[in-house]
């Protein structure tokens, strides 16, 4: 993380200034560093072991005008099969895509006018190739799942299209489990720093389809890495993640309160039901 106070380089022995490094907690203090002198924390080796993550998953990625999902629109998405088969979608999803998000995900209002397929029609065709994923009962692996799966929700019942049954679907999502096995991580949680100490590839961060590609990648990479992660069944894995993400969150909900930031964290997952802000910034795996 940026460091917030001035310090000597832990590598180079030199002056970084306030906010103009980062700090790194390494045994039990903090080190600041400069940009360039700072270790690289890598994952530990993988392992040998079995598991899901020798099994066929398909990735899923969102891009949309907000963060709140129950109002979010989706203007983009993409699913990744295991066997390197891709679907994507440009949705044009009939109201303004605000500012601020385009100059994350780069996807305009000229874009999706010009190239984009109608809300209704896009999202019907992602909801019935969704369906199939959990009708199959494959594995959908998506990065903050609690985002796409309670946004494309959300719109499929604007739109009135038929809901999925996400009673039935296995989920399997890398946030979840980073934290599950990191307990004691400091670090950003972006996608694209996770993926770094993952060492899995990413691309062009906030495209759809590379976003989902880097999920799968880095949900692979943790099981490959911890055999307890591994060596659970899907389904069985499903319903831990519904505990450790309760878990997870509550202390995070602890930490604001002790820090009194007025924020309330959603506990539900993968389905959210309730609302829980409103801004226009663009993803949970943003902040």
């Amino acid at each position: 993380m940026i460091n917030k106070y001035a310090g000597t380089c832990g590598t180079c022995r030199g002056r970084v200034e306030a906010g103009a490094g980062q700090a790194l907690r390494l045994g039990a203090g903090w080190t600041v560093y400069h940009d360039d002198c700072a270790p690289v924390e890598t994952a530990p080796p993988p392992g040998t072991h079995r598991g899901w993550h020798h099994l066929p998953v398909v990735g899923f990625d969102i891009e949309t005008t907000g963060r709140e999902p129950l109002d979010a629109r989706i203007v983009s998405a993409a699913l990744v099969y295991s066997d390197g088969t891709t679907r994507r979608w440009l949705v044009n999803p009939g109201v303004p895509i605000p500012p601020r998000t385009t100059e994350i995900h780069g996807i305009t209002d000229e874009l999706v006018r010009s190239a984009g397929t109608p809300a209704g029609t896009a999202l019907a065709e992602l909801g019935t190739a969704v369906g199939k994923v959990i009708a199959d009962g494959t594995p959908l692996v998506a990065f903050c799942a609690h985002f796409d799966v309670t946004t494309l929700h959300a719109e499929l019942a604007r739109h009135a299209l038929p809901s999925l049954d996400w009673d039935r679907a296995v989920v399997i999502d890398p946030s979840i489990l980073h934290q599950e096995v990191e307990p004691r991580w400091y670090g950003s949680q972006k996608l694209g720093d996770l993926c770094r100490y993952y060492e899995v590839p990413l691309g062009s961060a906030h495209d759809a389809t590379n976003d989902a590609r880097a999920a799968v990648g880095m949900a692979v990479s943790i099981a490959a890495r911890h055999e307890r992660i591994a060596r659970m069944l899907p389904d069985d894995l499903h319903r831990a993640q519904i505990t450790w993400y309760a878990a997870q969150k509550r202390k995070l909900q602890e930490y604001f309160d002790r820090r009194g930031i007025a924020e309330t964290v959603g506990l539900e997952w993968p389905l959210e039901t309730r609302r829980r802000r409103q801004d226009d910034t663009l993803h949970p795996d943003q902040g």
